[in-house]
């Protein structure tokens, strides 16, 4: 049947492409493959451009540094006209820019290349006026002629110079805006390639989703079917779990109850067989000592009796094989024949036991008549043997709540006595264990008791608490759950399974199913005493109807929510089981 189902799924869910999407597809992949070429191209030309730029940076460098030159020249020739420098230091000048004009750059050529006609006529005709004069500073005489001579060809220079800057930048300049055209008419190529991708991509998605929304509908539903099947499967393994868990546990108390059996069996009998193997070899005419060998046989004989019959109750309670029988017992009855049990020990040192009852009626609860007798005979029984003559033991009864349909009744046995010491609190239901004070003391005890109390109380549904101080007293505390009716004890035993359930269903849940999930579980959660929680989901599920606009998001965080809640619920119920 599963494989069944799971093969029907997978022919549901097979989603199909047509041939005319394939085209389509076929172009939209055509368009980006054109895309990433273009834009290799665009790339590569990039770089050209860069290296076109780099270029044009060291031939505007020359230039500058041919300016400077030429204007340290024309200045040294403007001094040198005035008489304020010899001739030699114009001559170095135009040594230097000589130099600077020959200078090839990277692009191969160099700045007197470039020079126009006009530059080079000015140096000329500059270069003449100063070969015509003598070496030196140049004569007072000479100053008017020569600064006529010099003063045209000094603008002239300056003049051409300009022109050979400006000549070079109109070149770059043309150079630029032939590479912008070019990068405008690729970045339009790749701008083309990606609307068109863009545009077969988008058709393509939406045809397929559009051909594929049946199937996808058709998916879900059946992977709902499936879903509730593996709900069902998941709760039935949940069970299972549950049980190999308490199985082991139940095997590894085994394991340490008979090492620790064999112990306390082996002091009483070693005891006995020495004293009887002692009175074998003496006398008869010690009669004190015979009675008082006698009386230690006894006490180890009730010591063994004692421990077999605890041991006994505890083989019954760990078999697992009798159940608790949902008898109604009342409580206060109970109580009642346990204080007549115990008179004879209680007169025997003067204690007296006050039962304080705070309402005579409903005090039911369910389980075993015997079971439920033998924790109050065994309670009271420590409250008076670890008790001092002449106290008194405080026996009260209550009621309890802890939420609907979890109602206890609660007895407390609160004594005057050694009390116990802090640090033993925590082992007190570990069988064979005896506090430090009480056996200092040498209370007689097989330290089974409490661990019986505690295993049947267990059994029951109940809780079992102590408070104590040492040389105050101590308070044991036992909570049992009230008789209920078999319908209200079947709903009981339903809850875990049902938590379950509803949280697989909420696992599952979408915004879409949000409406159907909250309804069913919320009115089932009310029936099974989850009246709250099953309310606030209820009134989601009538916030849906009511407020079609709520977000897709919102409806999700409102469905995480709960099921946190019902999963902490759950912890909760099974504590309660444990």
């Amino acid at each position: 049947m599963a494989i069944s189902a799971s093969s029907d799924i997978s022919k549901v869910t097979r989603f199909k492409i047509t041939r005319a999407q394939i085209v389509v597809a076929l172009l939209a992949f055509t368009s980006l493959l054109g895309l990433g070429i273009s834009s290799q191209i665009s790339s590569h030309s990039s770089i050209q451009q860069a290296v076109v730029l780099t270029n044009a940076e060291t031939p505007a460098a020359n230039i500058i540094f041919a300016q400077r030159e030429t204007l340290v020249y024309t200045t040294r020739l403007a001094q040198w006209s005035n008489g304020g420098l010899p001739r030699r230091d114009v001559q170095i000048a135009r040594s230097l820019l000589t130099q600077r004009l020959h200078v090839v750059d990277s692009s191969g050529s160099s700045v007197f290349a470039r020079a126009t006609p006009g530059f080079v006529a000015a140096l000329a005709a500059a270069d003449s006026v100063v070969a015509s004069t003598v070496p030196g500073i140049l004569p007072e005489s000479m100053h008017a002629s020569i600064q006529t001579k010099v003063g045209p060809v000094i603008d002239q220079i300056i003049y051409e110079a300009r022109q050979v800057v400006v000549q070079y930048q109109q070149s770059v300049d043309d150079e630029l805006r032939k590479n912008a055209k070019a990068t405008a008419d690729r970045d339009n190529r790749n701008l083309l390639f990606l609307y068109l991708f863009v545009l077969f991509g988008g058709i393509f998605l939406a045809w397929n989703a559009a051909t594929n929304i049946r199937t996808y509908r058709q998916a879900r539903l059946s992977m709902s079917e499936e879903s509730r099947r593996l709900d069902d499967l998941i709760a039935q393994l949940e069970e299972t779990k549950n049980t190999v868990a308490q199985l082991q546990d139940l095997n590894e108390a085994k394991n340490a109850f008979i090492s620790t059996v064999n112990h306390e069996l082996r002091t009483p009998l070693t005891s006995i067989i020495g004293y009887i193997d002692v009175m074998k070899d003496m006398g008869t005419d010690d009669k004190k000592k015979v009675d008082d060998y006698l009386n230690v046989l006894d006490r180890n004989a009730n010591i063994l009796l004692n421990l077999v019959e605890s041991m006994l109750s505890l083989s019954k309670i760990d078999s697992g094989n009798e159940k608790v029988p949902l008898h109604r017992v009342d409580v206060v009855q109970a109580l009642d024949n346990t204080v007549f049990v115990m008179k004879p020990a209680t007169e025997k040192s003067n204690i007296h036991i006050s039962l304080n009852v705070t309402r005579r009626e409903n005090y039911f609860v369910q389980g075993d008549a015997g079971q439920i007798n033998q924790v109050m005979v065994n309670l009271l029984g420590n409250a008076i043997k670890f008790s001092p003559n002449n106290s008194r033991i405080d026996v009260t009864l209550d009621h309890l709540q802890y939420e609907p349909n979890m109602d206890m009744v609660r007895i407390r046995f609160t004594d005057h006595g050694i009390g116990i010491p802090a640090e033993d609190i925590g082992k007190l239901f570990t069988r064979f264990f005896r506090a430090k004070n009480a056996m200092a003391e040498q209370y007689p005890g097989t330290g089974l008791g409490l661990a019986i109390v505690q295993q049947v109380v267990a059994r029951h549904g109940g809780k079992i608490s102590v408070q104590s101080e040492v040389g105050v007293g101590t308070t044991m505390t036992v909570e049992l759950p009230v008789y209920l009716t078999e319908e209200d004890a079947l709903i009981m035993t339903r809850r875990e399974g049902m938590l379950i359930r509803a949280i697989m269903k909420f696992k599952s849940a979408s915004a879409e199913n949000a409406k159907k999930v909250t309804h069913d579980i919320g009115g089932t959660l009310g029936f099974y005493g989850f009246e709250q929680l099953g309310e606030d989901i209820l009134e989601f599920s009538r916030e849906l109807d009511t407020e079609p606009r709520l977000g897709r998001q919102e409806i999700e965080l409102r469905l995480a929510g709960f099921l946190s809640i019902l999963e902490s619920t759950l912890d909760e119920v099974r504590k309660e089981k444990l």
